[in-house]
């Protein structure tokens, strides 16, 4: 949006003391002896400079065609660059991030020093690969169903295949984990997805779905295809465009030995054993001068490593006369730095010499807000043709940027997508340039919807206990009052969320305060604060007002607030070659309000809950109905409806089934269900019907209904039964949560699509596929029978690697040479794979509550599924060795569950 402030408003003399805080950074920096250069109250660091030199490579000529790399590390913050802190005692080296590829980078490319990030993971990566802003597109969060990319956005994968460039995804994709939203549905000709986030050795990754087990160090195997790809495509002269998002450096899950978040706070090991800390790097980081805290050091060794790898990707390119001439690299993060375990004032200083306040997920309540710069602001490096080597811009942009500058460099403007929010600024990718007026004037907001539930609590009640009203046509009713950026009496809804920034100026919707962010002090505090005396009032109606026509039109949007549509028979080859549906708990669209929670999972608590979910079957087929949930229920039973309701000109209930569930398990089969292929979206819907004693002699469990007629928005009431009449609205909740009923996912696997005999290919496919063997429909039905018997999924591969089967030595990689130090940190990871594994895999019948022993006698198909299951936390009931489901149950505060990304 164009919108300048008037120049009363905007240049204004501000000057306001800062005497205390900068005595207290002082102080903090002369406890750990940081030296000087690192900020001081609203004083900027100082920081090294370079000089600006000509393009290290000449600009393409319009006839060609470039190559991109696009890298978007995870949780790599605007101070986890070595360029970005002060020289340590030799006066060359960084005082604290060791990254000398990252700089050498920056030194021989653009550097862009105002560049904006999203709150989380999830939305900056929907964010970059839709060129829009995150709320537009269906994504809202890093979880409750909300981290996916509408069907109807498309990705910078689909952009550039329309172009004719070939498209590869490598690592963390965290935008729904739903069969037809994976990368390899989403533009990627090519797709290695690891299957757990942050499992580092010997992935079992889904290269285009199918699983394919590797050898080595997650980073590294992923790199090494990537270069692979890069090779194959420099002799096939076909342009490409590789989209590489590491895990590094993301903290990894919970350590088993500690059962929640408040342990980890509390522990100072934990705090260390957060981050991947590789030796032999954190070694080496732990003799700078001053040496780091144990956290800073685990961080700053993991950034270490990952600088590693990518130095061997930088400089395949560089040493490739081909590549080097024609390809561009651009480098980011998803979100800002992580620091939720450091409290320390001198440790956080070192981390973060910039002094921005904040971190990703951090509630700031001396602000009474959130989204401050060091959440959100963050840097972009650009590398390539015609590019001045050492060129900086401080240039207003952010990730909704970076594929309409792809787009131009390209030439592939005119393909088809929703509005982009981001601009090109290819422009400014040349010596001498200068910013457009439309990116002078720039005005941009951000929703924050992130962390802790302070930061945004119309966003939190919203996703976690009520989900936007549905409309007659069962889409988001829009607008509505829990999406309104105001209330009829003009208090914050909405707004309470929203930040914004224009030039100089960065304003909160929450409490109207403004910041002058100004030579180099991105520091929000009192010092670069407006007061009322200096037009903060003004400054803060002109921002409320552009926010209010930025809200506006997020809700005009098509896929705002939508959730994923769970398509069901998608690529119609047999059992072997299609993936079964996971219908995720979180992706629920309506719920009974005041008795439901949403995170990762659905609670159940009262007799009548019930949530529903959108699907759409792609093709016919008879579907296996698998429930996957946890529950407490000692001696009782509850009874469950299960109704698929179809849409259209008359809602009609085309399959009904009531079922008891009584134990603890991973999962129930509710039967089987033949549906039609159809464009229209179906619901399914899940109903706690009644609670009653196990010896109860209620026959109703068996009960069928089909065809019968559905009205209302919410599931068919089912069978007037005794037991539901008796249903009330009772309370059942068990002792230790204050829930009855977890619900998980429901699992649809197709067992009878036509057999095709042939395997199916994607459009667009690089990959060879042959060979593979495709069931005949009555085979796989066979064995989906065979599969629920004896629990092992069907088609498991022959060379999966469980736990106890971890060998010693580093593994061979085809096109990637590991350092020294590389190939030291992979035998450590083995060395202690191996004895976790002996540890957690001792006896059957072991005491150790950590892991079960291993079922079935060692070699046995049986055996090594619970091995997987253990390593990747797989629920049982499966059926088919296809899409493996894993709960993502997050056991702290309430805000981040990104352990399944």
């Amino acid at each position: 949006m164009n919108r300048a402030f008037c120049a009363s408003a905007v240049l204004l003399a501000y000057a306001v003391s800062a005497a205390a805080v900068a005595a207290a950074e002082a102080a903090a920096a002369a406890r750990l002896d940081l030296g000087p250069g690192y900020a001081k109250g609203c004083t900027p660091p100082n920081l090294q400079s370079w000089p600006v030199q000509p393009p290290r490579v000449p600009p393409l000529s319009p006839s060609d065609k470039p190559n991109f790399v696009v890298i978007q590390v995870d949780d790599m913050g605007w101070d986890d660059i070595g360029l970005h802190h002060p020289r340590g005692p030799d006066g060359v080296t960084s005082a604290g991030a060791q990254t000398p590829n990252l700089d050498k980078l920056i030194k021989s490319g653009m550097s862009f020093s105002n560049f904006y990030v999203a709150p989380l993971c999830a939305m900056g990566r929907a964010q970059l690969l839709t060129g829009r802003d995150y709320p537009r597109t269906g994504n809202l969060f890093n979880g409750y169903g909300y981290d996916a990319i509408n069907l109807g956005e498309a990705t910078l994968g689909n952009v550039m295949q329309a172009a004719g460039y070939t498209t590869a995804h490598y690592g963390k994709w965290h935008n729904s984990r739903s069969l037809g939203y994976e990368p390899w549905w989403r533009g990627f000709n090519t797709s290695w997805l690891p299957s757990d986030t942050y499992l580092q050795l010997d992935n079992l990754m889904r290269h285009n779905g199918r699983y394919v087990q590797t050898k080595g160090l997650v980073e590294q195997i992923m790199a090494d295809k990537m270069l692979g790809f890069m090779k194959q495509r420099e002799e096939d002269k076909q342009p490409f465009m590789v989209y590489y998002a590491p895990y590094a450096i993301h903290a990894t899950p919970t350590p088993k030995r500690f059962a929640n978040y408040t342990a980890i706070r509390s522990n100072e090991t934990a705090k260390a054993s957060i981050y991947f800390q590789p030796e032999p790097y954190k070694s080496k980081i732990l003799q700078q001068q001053p040496p780091p805290g144990q956290y800073n050091a685990g961080v700053w060794a993991f950034l270490m490593y990952l600088d590693d790898v990518l130095g061997k990707i930088f400089d395949y390119v560089d040493s490739s006369p081909v590549l080097r001439r024609n390809t561009y690299i651009m480098l980011t993060s998803d979100n800002g730095l992580s620091l939720s375990y450091v409290e320390d004032p001198a440790e956080r200083l070192q981390r973060m010499p910039s002094g921005m306040i904040g971190d990703k997920n951090r509630f700031i309540p001396e602000f009474g807000a959130a989204a401050t710069e060091g959440s959100l602001r963050n840097h972009l490096a650009v590398w390539g043709p015609g590019v001045p080597a050492g060129g900086v811009s401080d240039t207003l942009l952010n990730l909704a940027d970076i594929l309409p500058t792809i787009a131009e460099l390209a030439s592939a403007e005119g393909t088809t997508h929703e509005r982009w929010s981001g601009h090109s600024f290819a422009n400014l990718l040349q010596p001498n340039a200068s910013a457009t007026p439309r990116q002078t004037n720039r005005m941009q907001f951000t929703l924050v919807s992130a962390g802790k539930p302070e930061q945004c609590p119309p966003i939190t009640q919203l996703m976690s206990k009520l989900l936007p009203t549905l409309g007659p046509d069962r889409e988001v009713l829009k607008p509505q009052p829990l999406l309104a950026y105001t209330d009829e009496d003009g208090n914050n809804v909405m707004k309470h969320c929203i930040v914004g920034r224009y030039g100089e100026y960065k304003w909160y919707g929450r409490t109207d305060k403004v910041y002058r962010l100004a030579n180099g002090s991105y520091i929000e505090l009192p010092c670069n604060e407006i007061p009322d005396q200096q037009g903060r009032k003004s400054i803060a109606a002109l921002f409320n007002t552009a926010a209010k026509e930025w809200w506006d039109s997020v809700l005009a949007e098509p896929h705002s607030f939508s959730k994923p549509v769970y398509l069901l028979g998608l690529d119609g080859a047999a059992l072997t070659d299609t993936d079964p549906s996971n219908v995720e708990a979180s992706g629920i669209v309506q719920l009974r309000r005041g008795s439901m929670a949403v995170d990762s999972i659905v609670n159940y608590t009262l007799v009548n809950d019930f949530g529903c979910w959108k699907i759409r079957p792609v093709q016919t087929a008879t579907y296996q109905i698998i429930v996957m949930y946890h529950v407490q229920l000692p001696g009782l039973r509850a009874l469950f409806q299960l109704d698929i309701i179809k849409h259209g000109a008359r809602r009609r209930r085309t399959f009904s089934k009531l079922q008891f569930i009584t134990d603890e398990r991973d999962g129930a089969h509710f039967g089987s269900v033949r549906m039609e292929a159809s464009k229209v979206d179906s619901e399914l819907c899940l109903k706690l019907v009644d609670i009653v004693p196990v010896n109860n002699n209620d026959t109703a469990a068996n009960g069928t209904a089909a065809g019968t007629a559905a009205s209302g928005t919410g599931p068919a009431a089912g069978p007037d039964t005794a037991a539901a009449r008796r249903g009330g609205s009772r309370r059942c909740s068990s002792s230790d949560g204050g829930w009855l009923f977890r619900l998980v996912a429901m699992r649809l696997v197709p067992t009878d699509i036509p057999d095709k005999r042939a395997p199916v290919r994607r459009p667009g496919s690089v990959e060879d596929d042959a060979g593979v063997e495709v069931a005949s429909g009555t085979a796989a039905a066979a064995a989906a029978a065979a599969a629920v018997m004896s629990g092992v999924p069907v088609g498991m591969p022959a060379d999966v690697i469980g736990p106890l089967g971890t060998s010693p030595e580093p593994a061979r990689y085809e096109h990637f040479k590991p350092s020294d130090d590389m190939v030291e940190f992979e035998r450590r990871v083995r060395q202690e794979a191996i004895a976790e594994a002996r540890a957690d895999f001792q006896v059957s019948g072991s005491s150790n509550n950590a892991a079960p022993a291993a079922a079935g006698r060692p070699g046995s198909a049986e055996n090594m599924w619970q091995q997987l299951r253990h390593k990747y936390n797989w629920m049982e009931g499966q059926m088919t060795f296809r899409s493996l489901y894993r709960p993502c149950i997050y056991n702290g505060p309430p805000g981040c569950m990104e352990t399944c990304g």
